[in-house]
């Protein structure tokens, strides 16, 4: 059990001995409540949405363990992470300074928005696949060019100049495959207004957060990115890191979840603060597939073995760390 999901409302998590007991509050008054036990050493991250709880030795156990605790406020917030305190590392002060290196700093962003375009096209190469006759020759051969030009960009600017046209195209394909029950019509934020929007926010989200614990754990800052601008309360750096991780993970995910009818809009959906947003039980169903595209194995083709989505976070962003910290190259995940 990599991950532990804690969603529904009065889920108690306490410790007995090195064994994590989870308590679930039963579905309606005629039934027990459930009790389930997992020892910590199969525990790799808790995530505890609003409304449940973990008692002191509990959290305290799991922090001593490097167990990360990722507390979830709103439908897409994260309050706040529980992580063992970072190790006097010199990192931080070298992630600093190159953040404030323009040069540096650029270097870096060119790598993540061009593989994040490569990505992008890559799931329309696969999408339309599998539906002849879709009209994707033309926005797959644009991105491809635009991915190139990241290389030339010489300022942030033109990087998010380049980084915007390339959503436009994509997004407007993408949304194309999704099925007439379930339209994607295009990308809405804060709050998203149909379905497809909230689940790939609800995605978004999380895949922020699996980026945050990983640099958390490697000392890194990830309040201070390279591509993304600081901000109160902004992971800008896990922002970073997220972006070649999108279109494979969370896109591809939201897409197969939607046409599979794994998700439906009227019985996991619920309108909310002007919004769409993932009921309790969608919200659950959506765990249960982001762990399994996590953890399924593939051929990584940067490195040439096996590892998965997961695996490939992680070495990005210990990569990343070797890069600032001893000049070694850093190339992003490519999509197989």
């Amino acid at each position: 059990m990599p991950v532990l999901y804690a969603t529904t409302p009065g889920t108690r998590i306490s410790l007995t001995s090195e064994r994590l007991e989870i308590a679930q509050p039963p579905l309606d008054g005629n039934e027990p409540e459930r009790v389930y036990s997992v020892h910590l050493r199969d525990v790799e991250q808790i995530v505890l949405a609003a409304g449940c709880h973990i008692t002191t030795p509990a959290l305290s156990a799991c922090v001593a363990r490097g167990i990360p605790v990722v507390l979830l406020g709103g439908p897409t917030h994260v309050v706040g992470l529980c992580v063992p305190s970072p190790p006097l590392n010199p990192v931080r002060r070298q992630q600093y300074r190159v953040s404030l290196d323009v040069g540096a700093a650029l270097a870096i962003a060119r790598k993540l928005v061009r593989a994040k375009i490569l990505n992008q096209r890559r799931v329309l190469q696969r999408l339309s696949a599998n539906r002849p006759g879709a009209p994707v020759a033309d926005p797959i051969e644009k991105l491809r060019s635009l991915a190139d030009s990241t290389e030339k960009a010489t300022n942030m600017d033109i990087l998010r100049g380049i980084e915007g046209a390339a959503a436009g195209l994509y997004y407007a394909v993408y949304g194309s495959f999704f099925p007439d029950h379930c339209p994607f019509e295009y990308r809405s934020r804060r709050p998203p207004h149909n379905a497809a929007n909230a689940l790939l926010s609800y995605a978004y989200t999380r895949l922020a957060v699996e980026v945050e614990v990983c640099l958390w754990l490697e000392g890194l800052d990830p309040a201070i990115g390279f591509y993304h601008e600081p901000d109160p309360g902004r992971p800008a750096l896990a922002l970073d890191l997220m972006e070649p991780y999108r279109a494979p993970l969370v896109d591809a995910l939201a897409l197969d979840m939607i046409s599979h009818k794994m998700l439906d809009p009227e019985e996991h959906f619920e309108p909310k603060n002007g919004g769409i947003f993932l009921k309790l039980d969608g919200k659950r169903r959506f765990f249960l597939n982001y762990e399994k595209r996590m953890t399924r194995e593939f051929l990584d083709r940067t490195t040439g073995v096996r590892t998965t989505l997961r695996g490939a976070i992680q070495r990005d962003v210990q990569n990343l760390r070797l890069h600032l910290m001893e000049g070694k190259t850093f190339e992003p995940f490519l999509m197989p």
